[in-house]
């Protein structure tokens, strides 16, 4: 196995909301697995978005260390090309939660408006 298999084989979790919100990502900050259970859906749309951001940035600052710690030492070097690539992950990853949070929102919007009915 090289570096990059090593980088993107990396998986790290986090939970929220007394663990009802569990956020899995890989060594890119892509997620890999959102575990929802079934009491989080009656929370309130915008705390269990809050549940999903928190869960996120905390398994994704754990899986960054992991990932750096298995980067070769001339890849760790200060570079545009890589300050470039990294700026991209991160824009990659902002764009696929923001996704996943709008989803997860309609989701609990509708659930709401059917528990009304």
């Amino acid at each position: 196995m090289d570096f990059l298999d090593e980088f993107v084989a990396v998986r790290e979790t986090a939970t929220a909301a007394s663990g009802l919100v569990t956020v899995e990502v890989d060594g890119t900050s892509d997620l890999t697995g959102l575990k929802l259970d079934p009491r989080a859906l009656r929370l309130p749309a915008a705390e269990l978005a809050e549940a999903i951001r928190e869960a996120f940035g905390q398994a994704r600052a754990v899986a960054r260390q992991r990932a750096t710690q298995a980067l070769p030492e001339v890849l760790k070097q200060d570079s545009l090309e890589l300050n470039s690539l990294i700026d991209k992950v991160k824009a990659d990853t902002q764009d696929d939660l923001n996704t996943l949070l709008s989803t997860v929102n309609e989701l609990t919007q509708r659930l709401d408006r059917l528990k009304r009915q």
